[in-house]
């Protein structure tokens, strides 16, 4: 557990790099190399892809190795993708041409496979080692430490950018890179003194279809499933572009963007612990619910933003990574809690697959959606608003499906809330003033004694 906190802060930079729809990624595609926003949208749908490519290679792979060396072989592999990004950068070209599309495409599908078997064996290793009843408050910790790490590293990518920005941009981002690998080479030499269990797992035996036979009868597991495709559809339609969007339409340097999302890194590692407690002594349902809900109508504040009051964004990410945080580690702990040991690794997987599946061809079809409304309306900023407020308001429809879901001993809604008293003046800040007042007491019957 303690080398597990160790090679983590020296991996999040490069693990930052590779997520999805991060504003460096977006800066270095469409700032850098002069991407289009629909060629963008292919490259940040790669992952989703992968995700699903997974699900067929898994199988084979879990049957001959174990998941800790299964989950070293691919970090080296996607280390070695991004070192080769860093090597040949000066080289792609810089306006946006079939070439510069075509080598980002085919590098980082490469490096995101890598990464989608990485996540799947980690978050079935993981399992081997991690005692049940601590899952919430370790991880929370963990987690707020390795936040605490992503934001050192996006202060220096930020003042990197800023000081080769008119100058040698390319240089800026191999020296980014560079850093990125080096650190990561480091948590894979330390990954490999972590325990595992060559012999122990529950799930290296067996049929594939013996693993969905068991997999389909938990139901509140398929549930889950159903919400994870439904999030990932919706969050993907709009989400990787938000980046782009404070760029051009509110005019943005790549370093302020930056510093939108270190302050969101750095708010949710203070409330990490917190959602660790809560899920532990709550569970994740009303959880994910109340973060979910929160996180969403915080994004309703994108409406106000401008290039003259751009300032409004840092207090958008500030308490959007309480609540962000609050859902992301309330997912992960749901999905360790929700998935059949007989069938951990296919379950992990085939809810990554499927969730992907369905978030795969939303940042396509954002970014053409995006290119066509640019060229049908002459304000940009009126385009961010609109899709802003459509991407906000889908992806909060998705929290019907979380209260279908039946997680044992889990508490109400009402109980989870009453005891988020450290949360409550982000809520206010959000317009939610009702939850500094409100009192969280359960109404006592008229039969019932005083």
């Amino acid at each position: 557990m303690r080398l597990s906190v160790i090679e983590g802060i020296v991996a999040m930079p490069l693990v930052f790099m590779t997520m999805p729809g991060n504003f460096l990624l977006a800066s270095l595609a469409t700032d850098l190399l002069q991407v289009s926003e629909g060629s963008y949208g292919i490259i940040a749908s790669l992952p989703a892809w992968c995700n699903i490519i997974q699900l067929f290679a898994m199988p084979v792979m879990t049957r001959k190795s174990s998941q800790k060396t299964i989950c070293l072989a691919f970090s080296w592999v996607h280390l070695l993708c991004w070192a080769l990004l860093a090597t040949i950068l000066p080289y792609i070209p810089h306006d946006g041409s079939w070439p510069a599309v075509v080598f980002m495409i085919s590098l980082f599908g490469a490096s995101s496979f890598a990464f989608a078997i990485i996540n799947i064996s980690w978050t079935s290793w993981v399992q081997e080692w991690l005692p049940k009843w601590s899952r919430g408050k370790y991880l929370g910790r963990r987690n707020r430490i390795l936040q605490c790490s992503s934001v050192l590293f996006l202060i220096a990518a930020s003042q990197t950018i800023k000081a080769f920005t008119g100058g040698n941009l390319t240089l800026g981002f191999q020296w980014i890179i560079a850093s990125g690998i080096v650190l990561r080479a480091i948590s894979i030499v330390l990954q490999q003194r972590i325990y595992s269990n060559e012999d122990g797992s529950q799930d290296r035996s067996g049929s594939m279809l013996s693993k969905f036979k068991i997999i389909r009868s938990h139901r509140s597991f398929f549930r889950f499933i159903l919400f994870g495709a439904a999030f990932g559809f919706t969050a993907n339609f709009m989400g990787p572009f938000f980046p782009v969007f404070m760029m051009k339409a509110l005019g943005m340097a790549t370093n302020e963007v930056g510093y939108a999302v270190m302050t969101a890194t750095i708010t949710g590692a203070l409330a990490m612990p917190i959602w660790g407690k809560l899920i532990d002594k709550h569970g994740c349902r009303p959880s994910l619910i109340i973060a979910l809900s929160c996180w969403m109508i915080n994004g309703y504040l994108f409406f106000g933003t401008s290039p003259e009051s751009h300032w409004l964004v840092y207090l958008i990410f500030a308490t959007g990574g309480i609540f962000g945080a609050g859902f992301l580690f309330g997912s992960f702990v749901m999905l360790l809690k929700l998935v059949p040991k007989e069938a951990k690794t296919a379950s992990i997987s085939l809810n990554l697959a499927t969730t992907s599946f369905a978030g795969a061809l939303s940042p396509i079809a954002g970014g053409f959606i995006i290119e066509w409304a640019e060229r049908h309306n002459d304000s940009f900023l009126n385009v961010f608003h609109a899709l802003s407020g459509i991407h906000h308001s889908l992806v909060l429809l998705t929290v019907l499906i979380l209260f279908t879901i039946d997680e044992p001993k889990s508490s109400s809604i009402r109980q989870a809330v009453g005891s988020m008293r450290a949360l409550r003046q982000a809520g206010a800040a959000l317009g939610l003033s009702y939850l500094m007042n409100y009192s969280f007491i359960k109404r006592r019957n008229d039969d019932e004694h005083p």
